[in-house]
């Protein structure tokens, strides 16, 4: 799977000249938020859970045939987590995230196009404690998702874009700790931004 999402990296910038002007790039801000990273019930329920944090994501694509392209996409977040046991959250700190997924886009209609694919996520906590004692970890994602475009300029459109995407998480202090089976995670976005168009 990361032989594709490398291949891609090194394809799109060096690509020949009559590439480049159909390449597309943009770039969005938004929130994402995601569902629990954990959820255990021992003499009651412990779940740990990321908050809805702000997000910039990046991303380019080549033509493959007409109205198709294919692509590279990095995300980055940054936001607050935290545990919640009988009812009393507990701050845990800092979690950023960072994604690399490469991708499929096509036409739904008119304005609006599909993309689906596949890359990693990274996370890395702000401090080596809890279920991060072990440090960060880094997990194999599946994504989906659409984008509404209008034009603004010659080469310019206003870009809104929804995100899913999902993952099994588990840690290397989770791991210790005999936690035998990863936890699915599902996390959505929303964001706006600038593209260059596809005219």
């Amino acid at each position: 799977m990361l032989k594709p999402i490398l291949a891609l990296a090194l394809v799109l910038p060096a690509s020949p000249a009559p590439l480049t002007a159909q390449t597309e790039y943009h770039i969005r801000a938004g929130a994402i938020g995601a569902s629990n990273l954990i959820r255990d019930v021992i003499v009651s329920e412990i779940t740990v859970r990321q908050s809805i944090a702000p997000m910039v994501a990046l991303g380019a694509s080549l033509p493959l045939s007409p109205g198709f392209r294919a692509g590279l996409e990095a995300t980055v977040s940054s936001g607050g987590y935290h545990s919640t046991e009988d009812g009393a959250e507990t701050d845990l700190g800092t979690l950023r995230t960072g994604s690399l997924m490469a991708h499929l886009e096509g036409p739904i209609w008119g304005p609006v196009r599909w993309r689906a694919g596949a890359g990693a996520l990274l996370y890395w906590p702000s401090e080596e404690t809890g279920i991060f004692l072990q440090g960060g970890t880094t997990r194999w994602l599946a994504g989906a998702g659409a984008d509404y475009r209008r034009p603004v300029l010659a080469n310019w459109d206003v870009m809104a874009s929804v995100r899913y995407d999902y993952h099994r998480f588990i840690t290397h202090e989770l791991e210790l700790r005999d936690f035998s089976q990863a936890q699915a995670v599902s996390r959505v976005s929303l964001s706006v931004g600038l593209a260059r168009g596809l005219r």
